[in-house]
């Protein structure tokens, strides 16, 4: 029986371009970026739905709640774009659980971002009466927040092309979480201390720990930023 020639003699030693590691991380720090961008959006627009509910502009206040709304229905589009891009990557990517853990901790500052609104939405629809002294003290930690956010995003920014800054960047964020805290215990306290109704006594106390619950988050995501920086 006769063989049958190869096509070409070539053939055999010709290969196909892989895509390298580098280039596999820059994608995923791409889509990163953008989840960090939609985060801060978000945050702008609670932290502007929350100025309206103190200044007592109730349907102001619903347009920016209503704004957070379709900003966090793109995060969820590119979370789930960010997850697939990793998942299909495999072991080409050695830290990609490092990547999936950033994915999700972003995805819960969102949620968090998402419960206060809720509640926000729901004082206005309720007519609910909140002194104002608080709906503008929640205000002020709603804007350190967003400070906070913004800081991660700059992080963020920086780890694709100089890691060395992104760890130095992180140490901003954790001193904007500081702020946070100081505001939201000395809030606490001085809504414990006072004498308002219950039901005003639990919404302060269940915003300001969402909104501290945040900043937390916060310090977890440039930890994993850290670890992603150390493996650049």
């Amino acid at each position: 029986m006769a063989r049958i020639a190869p096509l070409c003699e070539t053939c055999s030693l010709m290969t196909f371009p892989v895509e390298t590691e580098a280039n596999i991380r820059r994608r995923i720090l791409d889509i990163c970026r953008e989840q960090t961008r939609n985060v801060v959006d978000i945050t702008r627009e609670l932290a502007l739905m929350t100025d309206r509910v103190s200044d007592g502009k109730a349907k102001e206040a619903k347009e920016h709640y209503q704004n957070m709304l379709k900003i966090l229905g793109d995060f969820e589009g590119t979370k789930k774009k960010l997850l697939e891009e990793v998942a299909s990557f495999g072991t080409l990517l050695s830290n990609r659980e490092d990547f999936i853990r950033l994915i999700f901790k972003i995805g819960e500052v969102a949620d968090y971002a998402q419960g206060i609104g809720y509640r926000l939405s729901a004082v206005i629809d309720r007519n609910w009466k909140v002194d104002r002294k608080y709906t503008k003290r929640l205000a002020e930690l709603n804007a350190l927040v967003l400070e906070e956010m913004s800081k991660i995003r700059e992080t963020v920014m920086s780890l694709g092309f100089n890691p060395a800054k992104a760890m130095e960047l992180s140490r901003g964020v954790e001193e904007t979480e500081k702020k946070v805290d100081t505001a939201y215990r000395s809030l606490d306290l001085d809504v414990l201390d006072d004498k308002i109704p219950l039901r005003t006594l639990l919404l302060v106390r269940d915003l300001s720990a969402h909104m501290e619950n945040m900043a937390d988050l916060g310090v977890d995501v440039v930890d994993l930023i850290r670890v992603i920086a150390l493996t650049a």
